[in-house]
């Protein structure tokens, strides 16, 4: 065995660093059997079950030739008998030398706390690239696992998003939703016929994590509720759209049907790869700016992360262009492009924040705050109070929803930036480049049927549009311009378009 490994480690060329890592969950072998045993997850099908204990024989990483995909998550600690963790890391270690001939970074998921040192240790010598820590673990455990681990890479799979807003990390990962879209009616809910759908989408948290001095590589882990074709391509787009990387994980009977080489679960998984590739094609794309007219201001020492989440939640779902600052960066030159700032978090303002508001409601802007700014209606949601050439929305009780709502319903066309039209089941993403010059808009389906017609209107003159799908070549688009504004129809959108305007 040794000398395979020697072979295979003399062989291999060089591991993509962190910030490069597409991740798979590549999960298998007696221990994750055990696992799921004690989690009362495992399969019923005797077929399914020894394809997850067989995963790691050589050949299933036959599916990964000509991939993007480069970092296997393969399974590594859990509480479980001491002769089938040490098979298991027999198994592993000669898997991770094959997988890193092939140029794949392997890391070891831990799904409990144990002997950190030991675990660390274990790791080392089988060369793994890192450790990824998925489930519920102390900060203590955390740490000390971190310490062990040396220059080892460990990822938590933060539950939580608030905890990990501002952090430096290699990699950001955190729990995320399994992306899709109903209309209320299928989830029990009366709603009038111009209501909106009800969109589980992971864009707005992806975008949570940019306020940090150097953001991180964000990955999304999430367990599809269904898996058919579309569903795969759908959660790989919802996290690529703002930057992010799904953390892709097949479910048992794909797991089955891949290893026997079905036809259709082949086709599957190629599409897959097609979304993976495109997402990786347009990584450039994340490094531009988010475009928006919108400010939310985010406050870390926040008391309620929860209702912060839901605010950026639901104005992503109502199309709300924004940008996000921290209240530690908030001033007066930051605020200088908007045309509107919610400012709920800051309850209560500073004198200074509350000079700074009043300044850039009375240059013309609108202002959003709670009800500690003074003049909050008693039976009414908000009382807009006039501010010089601007308001100031003054809430009783700051409702995320609500809010949502109102941003749309108050601020302009022209003061969005940019509205879609005939999108009821998709959501818009919008970057630019520098000057403005350069404006990259992201559309993501969220049902299942293609959507057709979409019109982008946008603030400003543009005179180019070319649309990008992972299903086919680029086209033209014809683009439409009329008192300082451009209009963009998009004739048909299977599930993720890219729409760049110059």
């Amino acid at each position: 065995m040794w000398l395979v490994l020697l072979s295979y480690r003399l062989g291999a060329s060089s591991i993509p660093p962190p910030e490069a890592w597409v991740p798979i969950r590549w999960t298998g072998g007696p221990l994750e059997l055990a696992w799921r045993t004690h989690t009362k997850t495992l399969p019923n099908d005797a077929s399914v079950r020894d394809a997850l204990a067989r995963w790691y024989e050589p050949a299933t990483l036959n599916l990964l030739d000509g991939s993007p995909v480069n970092c296997l998550l393969v399974s590594w600690s859990a509480p479980t008998d001491a002769a089938v963790e040490a098979e298991q890391q027999q198994l592993v270690e000669t898997y991770a030398g094959a997988a890193h001939h092939r140029n794949l970074a392997v890391l070891g998921l831990v799904y409990a706390a144990g002997n950190a040192s030991k675990i660390a240790a274990d790791a080392a010598r089988a060369s793994l690239d890192g450790l990824v820590l998925e489930g519920e673990f102390t900060p203590q455990f955390a740490d000390a696992l971190r310490k062990a681990a040396g220059s080892m890479v460990v990822i938590e799979i933060a539950k939580n998003a608030a905890g990990w807003r501002w952090k430096q990390a290699p990699v950001i990962a955190v729990a995320g939703v399994p992306p899709s879209g109903r209309n209320l009616s299928e989830m029990g809910i009366r709603g009038s016929p111009s209501s909106q759908p009800w969109i589980e989408s992971n864009i707005w948290l992806v975008r949570s994590f940019a306020l940090a001095s150097s953001p991180s590589p964000v990955w999304i882990s999430s367990q599809l509720e269904s898996t058919s074709t579309i569903d795969y391509l759908r959660a790989a787009a919802d996290a690529a759209a703002a930057g992010g990387r799904w953390i892709i994980a097949f479910d048992d009977v794909l797991r089955l049907k891949l290893r026997g080489r079905d036809a259709s679960a082949l086709e599957t998984w190629h599409r897959l790869l097609s979304y993976v590739r495109f997402a990786e094609s347009h990584a450039a794309t994340g490094r531009l700016d988010p475009y928006g007219n919108v400010a939310i201001v985010l406050d870390r020492a926040s008391t309620e992360p929860d209702r912060v989440d839901e605010y950026l939640k639901l104005a992503t779902r109502r199309q709300v262009p924004f940008q996000l600052i921290s209240r530690s960066d908030l001033n007066a030159t930051m605020l200088t492009d908007f045309r509107a700032i919610v400012a709920t978090e800051l309850e209560p303002p500073s004198p200074s924040e509350r000079t700074l508001l009043q300044d850039f409601g009375e240059s013309g802007g609108m202002v959003f705050v709670g009800s500690s700014w003074g003049s909050a209606p008693r039976t009414e949601p908000f009382v807009e109070l006039p501010a010089g050439k601007g308001s100031v929305i003054v809430y009783k009780d700051p409702d995320p929803d609500a809010m949502a709502r109102d941003l749309k319903e108050l601020l302009s066309d022209d003061d969005l930036g940019v509205v879609p039209f005939n999108v009821p089941s998709v959501i818009t993403f919008a970057k630019r480049g520098s000057a403005g010059k350069v404006l990259v808009v992201q559309l993501v389906n969220y049902f299942d049927h293609p959507v057709e017609a979409i019109t982008l209107r946008l603030a400003g003159n543009f005179h180019s549009a070319r649309l990008e799908t992972p299903e086919a070549a680029s086209v033209d688009l014809s683009v439409h311009n009329e008192d300082g504004r451009t209009e963009v129809i998009i004739p048909k959108l299977l599930l993720w378009g890219v729409v760049s305007m110059q």
